[in-house]
């Protein structure tokens, strides 16, 4: 791994571009690295893995002048960004409307910028002399994360990333040594070396049950009117969980109406079926006080919020929901971009686990995985040396599809070669499952090997009774301050008026009889009590 001296300002890269033929470890994430392939004098495609990320990028909440705007879902569309100078978004389908635009872009004179999805690359070579641009994989890591479900999209990028003028794979969490599929090796790996680290807080939470105690969270922050965390408040909560059942299983159990949540999830035919009811909204939508993100915006998705406190939620019975601690923790702690934001290096993970009821250990299935490595090479080598007639390649070659994405086995350019992408996936999900979320021990320990070995700052991993302080009920001054604050406000306080009527129904009939004025004076239950009385 080879230092780069990077130039920096607040945090921010101000390079005009990156080094070349390489993988760039930015190890900040929202450092503004996309920012410079946008802008540059060079032609870019730049390669993303996720529709949200392209139309956050092409739609971004604030111009250049600071203006604020929330993008209607009508007003998004592919092609050339209406605030963006000379960038074209390229996604979905790859239509003949899409294609006529991008042909009538590209005919157009000055630099050009394409930032497309991983799937669009391979059709994207029939439009443009790849020599003529540069290529940047942005977030590159996911090539190991999704590979199970998105091999298809990541073949064509692998397949045509060194046909461009230069190519750079980028991400704050790039794939660890010991997961790097062999495509990489050779490539040499660039660590920017910054001269200011962030401090980062993590709040673990173990847990039997994830999402009740998430819910109790969004009732101490309904009951109390926020969440005080070190005499600091937060109004707003942004809970990361990579499943649209238990994200509807919290809405259900919380009981949030639409002018209190937001989520950000595909809007395809199942997440609405699974949703039915609730709205399904975008990264670049009005923020609410409680944000609930999928996967798909993870990475490289801006968030701005004042007071907004991160919270991931991970369930070993879905293992969807698993996060990584080296590659997603940091990314999401990445998310929220207001500077000024007190909570923006904090996230709260609550979490289960699964104790194991089998032997094999991390070792072992590095082990298992590299036999079998060797024995899809053999079958490769025994393939590719003898003469099959064609129908037994095209026999051969229907065998490998069956498999689909297990196969360790794949056929390119007329030769059958081993696909070890299978087996490092592998074993990434073996750590996660088998290891990592082992036990609340295990998980801890992943945290601060992580954090000792981390740059990009100094993790700091906070005791469990600190979290659990933070939703134990509220105290009555607690209580009484926010009630106050609802009836004095009450378009502004919304949430918890029902709760606090069941708790402390004096509250309510002190209000009605003395007045908020006098109420907001009386702190005390009996000093309430006597004003009733009198």
């Amino acid at each position: 791994m080879i230092k780069l001296d990077i130039q920096e300002r607040d945090g921010f890269l101000i390079m005009k571009d990156f080094p070349e033929n390489c993988i760039f470890n930015k190890v900040k994430t929202g450092c503004g690295a996309t920012t410079i392939a946008l802008t540059n004098d060079e032609n870019y495609i730049i390669a993303v893995p996720t529709t949200e990320l392209i139309e956050n990028k092409c739609y971004p909440i604030k111009d250049k002048d600071g203006n604020v705007k929330f993008w209607k879902k009508h007003e998004r569309k592919v092609g050339l960004s209406p605030v963006v100078n000379n960038l074209f978004g390229l996604h979905g389908n790859f239509t003949y409307e899409l294609k006529k635009k991008l042909k009538d872009y590209l005919a157009t004179t000055g630099v050009k910028k394409i930032i497309c999805t991983y799937d669009k690359i391979d059709k994207l070579m029939e439009f443009i002399n790849a020599n003529e641009f540069k290529i940047l994989i942005d977030e590159y890591h996911n090539f190991l994360k999704q590979y199970s479900f998105r091999d298809k999209a990541i073949n064509g990028v692998l397949a045509h990333f060194r046909e461009f003028k230069s190519y750079c794979f980028i991400s704050a969490t790039p794939i660890p040594e010991d997961l790097k599929p062999v495509i990489f090796n050779g490539i040499p790996e660039y660590i920017a070396n910054w001269k200011t680290v962030d401090d980062v807080t993590v709040y673990p939470y173990h847990t039997d049950k994830p999402y009740m105690v998430s819910a109790q969270f969004i009732k101490t922050y309904q009951s109390k009117g926020c969440l005080n965390v070190n005499g600091i408040e937060s109004k707003e909560a942004y809970f990361f969980i990579n499943s649209v059942t238990e994200i509807k299983a919290i809405l259900t159990q919380t009981q949030l109406t639409e002018d209190d949540y937001k989520i950000i999830c595909a809007d395809n035919d199942k997440n609405r079926r699974t949703l039915k009811g609730y709205t399904i909204s975008s990264s670049i939508d009005a923020p609410k006080k409680f944000n609930f993100i999928t996967s798909k915006s993870f990475e490289g998705v801006d968030f701005f919020s004042e007071t907004g406190l991160c919270f991931v939620v991970s369930n070993v019975l879905n293992k969807h929901t698993l996060v990584s601690i080296d590659m997603d923790i940091p990314q999401i702690i990445g998310r929220i971009r207001t500077k000024t934001n007190p909570f923006k290096n904090k996230i709260v993970h609550i979490f289960n686990t699964k104790p194991t009821d089998h032997y094999t250990t991390y070792e072992d299935m590095q082990h298992i995985v590299e036999e079998e490595v060797k024995a899809a090479q053999e079958r490769a080598n025994l393939l590719n040396n003898s003469k099959l007639s064609e129908s037994a390649i095209k026999q051969q070659v229907n065998e490998i599809h069956k498999v689909g994405n297990e196969s360790y086995l794949s056929y390119q350019d007329k030769n059958f070669v081993v696909n070890d992408m299978v087996g490092r996936l592998q074993l990434y999900s073996f750590l996660i499952t088998n290891v990592i979320y082992q036990s609340d021990k295990s998980l801890r320990e992943t945290y601060v090997q992580s954090g000792m070995i981390a740059t990009k700052g100094n993790w700091q991993i906070a005791p469990e009774k600190f979290v659990k302080d933070l939703i134990a009920k509220p105290t009555f001054r607690e209580t009484h301050k926010h009630f106050c604050n609802i009836m004095e406000h009450p378009l502004t306080f919304s949430l918890g008026t029902l709760e606090i009527e069941l708790r402390y129904p004096i509250l309510v009939k002190a209000y009605h009889k003395l007045g908020l004025k006098k109420l907001k004076c009386l702190r005390t239950i009996k000093a309430i009590e006597a004003a009733l009385k009198e």
